[in-house]
C-alpha cells in the first residue's frame, strides 16, 4: 500500500486461528447464539456458536493486482473461522473516493490507509475509537513496535491498528559498482554524491544510460533523505519545523547531482521509467541506486520472478562527518480501522481484531513481504523465507529511524513540503527559499 501511496510505499500473509472477540451482551439486538467466547488475547482460537444467519461486513482496502488476491485469500480465511460474519472485501485504490464514502455514511465498516492520515480522519469524526474494543476483549497490544502502534493513535486514542512497519533502505547494483571501481556502498551525503557521479552512464546526446543517483523514483527520496540527513519536520510538541539543516541538506544534495547531468535529461530518465515491472531501470541496470522498501525483493524475485540482479542492500546514508545519525531514515505502516458510521462496528472489530493476531499477521506480511508491526513474530520461519526479510529486521533496530508525529493537518503540510522540495530540487528555488516558504505555509494550518 505503501505502497499505494507510492506507493508507494512500497510496499503487504497464513495459519489459521480465530481471534478472541467477547459479543455476550454487546447489543440488546443481539441474541446469545451470536455470541462469540473470550480467546486468548493474542488472537488464540474462539469458540462460536452456531448462527443462522451471518450480518455482513463491508470492507474496502486500497490494494489492487496481486495484493489484492492475497487479501481475499485472508478475507476467505476469516469466513470460514467462524459463523457471525461475511466480510465482502472490494479493491477501491482511490484514498479519496473512500474518505467522501465515510464522510457521507455510504463507506465500507472497515478500511485501510497510511499512519499519516489518522490524525486528520481522527479529526474529521471518521474513525471510531478502538481503546474500549481492545479492553473489553482484553486484546494483546503489548508486543507492537512502539512507534508503529503510536501511528495509529492521536490525542491518546487508538483509532487504528498497524499491519507492518515500512522504511526505506538503499539498494546499489553490485555488477556497476564494480564496473565504477566503488568497493563499499556510500555511507555519507558526500560518498553518495561521489559515486553518483562515477556510476552515471550517458550517451552522445548527454542524455541519460545508467542513472547513478536514486532520483527515481523521486517521491521515494523527499521525506526519507530528510530524516537520513538527520531533520526533523515537526517537533515533539507539535510544532512544525520544516526548514531545517537536514531538509535542506537533501534538497541541495538532489540539485547537485541534477545540475551535474541537466535537470532534463534525468526528467527525461524519469518519466520514461516504470516502476516495479520488468523495464524498471534497477531491474534491467539501468539505474545503480534505489531507494525502496522490504517489499521490493519480494516483488523483483517472487512477483515479476528476475533471475540474475545481483543487488546489495544498505542504509540510507547519513550526513557528513555525524556517525551518530547512521541509519536514520523515515517509518510509516499501513493501518486498518473501523468507520464511525460503520453498520457493523462488531464485525468490523472481529475481522479487524483477528487480521492482527499473530497468526494472520504473519500471513499478510509473507505474502506482501513486508515487516510486520508485531516484533514477537520476527523469528517466524515464514518470514525468514522473504526476500532481504533479516536485513530490514536488523535495520528496524536502529533509533535513528523516525515517524512523523500524529498531526492533524499532516496532510496538508506534508504536499506543502513536497511542493517546495521539488521546486528547489529542480531549480526554481534555493532550499532556504522553499523551507521559508514552507514554513510559512506552516504557520497557517490549524
Amino acid at each position: 500500500m505503501m505502497k499505494k501511496a507510492w506507493k508507494n510505499t512500497s510496499l503487504l500473509l497464513l495459519v489459521t486461528t480465530i481471534v478472541c472477540i467477547t459479543l455476550v451482551g454487546c447489543s440488546s439486538k443481539k441474541s446469545t447464539e451470536e455470541a462469540v467466547s473470550p480467546a486468548a488475547s493474542t488472537g488464540g482460537a474462539a469458540t462460536v456458536a452456531p448462527k443462522k444467519d451471518r450480518t455482513e461486513v463491508n470492507f474496502w482496502y486500497l490494494w489492487n493486482g496481486k495484493e489484492a488476491e492475497s487479501l481475499e485469500t485472508l478475507i476467505t480465511e476469516f469466513n470460514a473461522s467462524q459463523d457471525l460474519y461475511t466480510v465482502k472485501g472490494l479493491s477501491v485504490p482511490d484514498v479519496q473516493k473512500i474518505v467522501v464514502a465515510l464522510s457521507t455514511g455510504n463507506g465500507p465498516d472497515i478500511t485501510d490507509n497510511f499512519s499519516s492520515n489518522t490524525a486528520s480522519y481522527a479529526e474529521k469524526g471518521i474513525l471510531e475509537p478502538l481503546d474500549e474494543y481492545i479492553k473489553r476483549d482484553n486484546y494483546d497490544v503489548s508486543d507492537f513496535v512502539p512507534a508503529a502502534l503510536k501511528s495509529g493513535q492521536y490525542k491518546d486514542v487508538t483509532y487504528a491498528l498497524p499491519i507492518n512497519i515500512n522504511f526505506n533502505m538503499m539498494f546499489y547494483n553490485k555488477k556497476l559498482f564494480a564496473d565504477a571501481g566503488i568497493t563499499a556502498p556510500p555511507t555519507t551525503d558526500k560518498e553518495l554524491l561521489d559515486a553518483a557521479i562515477k556510476l552515471t552512464q550517458v550517451n552522445d546526446d548527454k542524455t541519460i544510460k545508467v542513472l547513478g543517483f536514486p532520483d527515481f523514483p523521486f517521491v521515494y527520496y523527499v521525506n526519507p533523505m530528510t530524516f537520513a540527513m538527520g531533520g526533523e519536520l515537526a517537533a515533539a510538541d507539535g510544532t512544525l519545523t520544516p526548514n531545517n539543516p537536514g531538509s535542506i541538506a537533501a534538497i541541495n544534495l538532489i540539485k547537485s547531482y541534477r545540475e551535474k547531468f541537466g535537470l532534463d535529461n534525468i526528467i527525461k530518465f524519469n518519466s520514461s521509467a516504470k516502476y516495479l515491472d520488468a523495464t524498471d531501470p534497477f531491474i534491467s541496470g539501468k539505474q545503480a541506486i534505489r531507494f525502496d522498501g522490504p517489499w521490493f525483493g519480494n516483488t523483483v524475485k517472487n512477483g515479476l520472478k528476475i533471475e540474475g540482479l545481483d543487488y546489495g542492500i544498505a542504509p540510507l546514508p547519513g550526513p557528513d562527518g555525524k556517525p551518530e545519525l547512521a541509519g536514520g531514515g523515515e517509518i510509516q505502516t499501513s493501518t486498518f480501522f473501523i468507520a464511525k458510521n460503520s453498520k457493523n462496528k462488531d464485525g468490523g472489530w472481529a475481522f479487524l481484531s483477528w487480521l492482527m493476531a499473530k497468526p494472520q499477521m504473519v500471513k499478510f506480511n509473507t505474502l506482501f513481504g513486508n515487516l510486520p508491526s508485531r516484533s514477537s513474530v520476527y523469528d517466524d520461519p515464514a518470514l525468514q523465507a522473504i526476500p532481504d526479510f533479516k536485513v530490514f529486521a536488523e535495520a528496524a533496530k536502529n533509533p535513528n529511524l523516525k515517524s512523523f508525529p500524529s498531526l492533524a493537518v499532516q496532510a496538508e503540510y506534508a504536499t506543502a513540503f513536497s511542493s517546495e522540495f521539488e521546486l528547489a530540487a529542480n531549480g526554481k528555488k534555493t532550499a532556504e527559499e522553499a523551507m521559508k516558504a514552507v514554513d510559512a505555509k506552516a504557520k497557517t494550518l490549524k
